[in-house]
């Protein structure tokens, strides 16, 4: 993935801007999956990165039009079919600078039926952080984890709060099925709540599925029949094990169901 754009202009040179935000972790960003050649829940993303500006104090002075036009010429020159955008907004020393870059998604469909298997993590997660809602680019503590996660051979790790609740993974969201009925960490467990998750769940509740945000334990993590977490770029994945603990998954399962719906729905197949 060659091209970039920064502030608009579009290069094949990466342009590192040595800002606050490149210096510091000063800035706030999106991931925006790339589906048919074009941004998936683009002005979601641009909803919560305007929020996530207003909580950092850095001003987002582009119009999401503009950068809607950004990221399609940055799609056309990379020739992207299937594939990410990252969309960065970092503190700048005169101006805020935006940073557009694109990358291949690695989530396949292989992944889909097999399932992933995944950690709980000894670190917590503060749910009273003034950053825990934020997607800012302060991502050492998730990076360090889910790298000790993936040299254990998992693919992702997922957090307790300080209350012993389930909170989120270092790059998903968490769900469970138990009995037909779905649940999934509250927004007050401390987590990014995900675009994607913010769809499910509103799909959960157009279909008649049984969803509920609340506070779950380890003990009903092990008694899920079914679990799978989300984000953009993976959008629904099915958990085949986390920790010793087993999950079912394949065509019958409800999490299938629901990521057919998705697909359906949204027009990603």
């Amino acid at each position: 993935m060659d091209y970039v754009s920064y502030n608009g202009e579009i290069s094949r040179k990466l342009q590192i801007p040595l800002d606050q935000g490149f210096l510091y972790g000063y800035g706030v960003f999106e991931t925006i999956n790339v589906a048919q050649g074009k941004p998936v829940f683009f002005e979601d993303h641009m909803e919560r990165l305007k929020q996530s500006a207003l909580v950092m104090g850095l001003k987002l002075t582009v119009h999401p039009d503009q950068i809607w036009m950004d990221c399609q010429k940055i799609i056309t020159k990379n020739e992207i079919s299937r594939g990410g955008l990252r969309i960065t907004l970092s503190k700048g020393l005169k101006a805020d600078n935006l940073l557009i870059t694109a990358r291949e998604n690695h989530y396949t469909r292989q992944m889909f039926e097999q399932g992933l298997k995944i950690c709980t993590s000894d670190a917590i997660r503060n749910e009273k952080s003034r950053l825990v809602s934020i997607k800012s680019n302060n991502y050492l503590e998730n990076l360090l984890i889910i790298n000790e996660a993936k040299a254990r051979g998992y693919s992702e790790a997922i957090f307790y709060n300080t209350q012993g609740h389930l909170a989120e993974g270092c790059m998903t969201n968490l769900f469970l099925i138990k009995n037909g009925r779905v649940g999934t960490p509250a927004r007050d467990c401390g987590l990014l709540a995900g675009i994607v998750r913010n769809r499910v769940i509103q799909l959960l509740k157009a279909n008649h599925i049984p969803i509920e945000e609340g506070h779950y334990t380890s003990d009903q993590l092990q008694a899920a029949d079914e679990v799978f977490i989300t984000n953009s770029l993976m959008e629904i994945m099915p958990v085949n094990q986390v920790d010793q603990w087993c999950y079912e998954i394949g065509s019958k399962t409800l999490t299938d169901h629901i990521n057919t719906l998705f697909q359906q729905t949204w027009g990603l197949e």
